[in-house]
């Protein structure tokens, strides 16, 4: 086997000297052309970016954790005053909602998901905003006099509902990837992950307009078919 014709640290051009085995300008070990092909074959499987199968445990296990986190939430303890005002912030978006339509919902949605995607500090945001979510159900249920678990588990017969928490469990995950990568590898292969996330975000656009096409659906349908 021959020698590699340049070092792989400083890049000069090395003597054919077949014996070399270190370079005569920085001194660092010289590679056969067949061990260079080895340590480059190695760094590319380490900085391979993981296949969509191997992601799916870590995104149904966010799924379960986004639930969990809305869970929390709507067992929380929300005083008398304080619930009042969540439930009369909740009645002001709702009248936003009728007047806007579907670009405030799918808005709103879309920039709670990409604030997911931020390494580190999107997914602690994300389970956060679905805590908040939580305590919205919890002080509905205070002023309605409603257990909240049961306002939630009725939310979860809605599409909408799914589509939006498969959204941000694909933004969590996807954050928390990006954090692994760059905990391990900084910014070495950061792009063939940040392409990655890209289609995640377009994907997750898709399933937000669609949740919001069907909520705005289901509003108009409550409107002019009310109880």
């Amino acid at each position: 086997m021959s020698l590699m014709p340049y070092c792989i640290r400083c890049g000069i051009k090395l003597p054919e000297d077949k014996e070399a085995r270190f370079c005569p300008n920085c001194g660092a070990p010289l590679l056969r052309t067949q061990e260079y092909i080895g340590v480059k074959q190695e760094t590319a499987r380490s900085l391979s970016v993981p296949s969509q199968r191997s992601r799916l445990p870590l995104v149904l296990a966010i799924l379960f954790l986004c639930i969990l986190a809305t869970s929390a939430g709507a067992l929380s303890k929300v005083d008398g005053p304080k619930a009042q005002i969540i439930v009369e912030d909740f009645k002001e978006m709702e009248k936003a909602i009728q007047t806007v339509g579907i670009q405030l919902i799918f808005g709103n949605n879309m920039m709670y998901c990409l604030i997911m995607f931020i390494p580190f500090v999107g997914p602690i945001s994300g389970f956060y905003v679905l805590y908040s979510t939580g305590k919205m159900l919890a002080a509905m249920g205070y002023v309605l006099g409603i257990n909240p678990i049961l306002l939630f588990l009725n939310l979860l017969f809605y599409p909408h509902a799914w589509l939006e928490y498969i959204s941000y469990s694909l933004a969590i995950s996807e954050g928390v990837w990006l954090s692994f990568h760059l905990l391990k590898h900084r910014s070495r292969g950061l792009k063939t992950e940040i392409i990655n996330a890209t289609r995640y975000i377009a994907l997750c656009a898709i399933l937000l307009l669609a949740g919001a096409l069907i909520e705005m659906a289901l509003i108009n349908y409550s409107l002019f078919n009310p109880p």
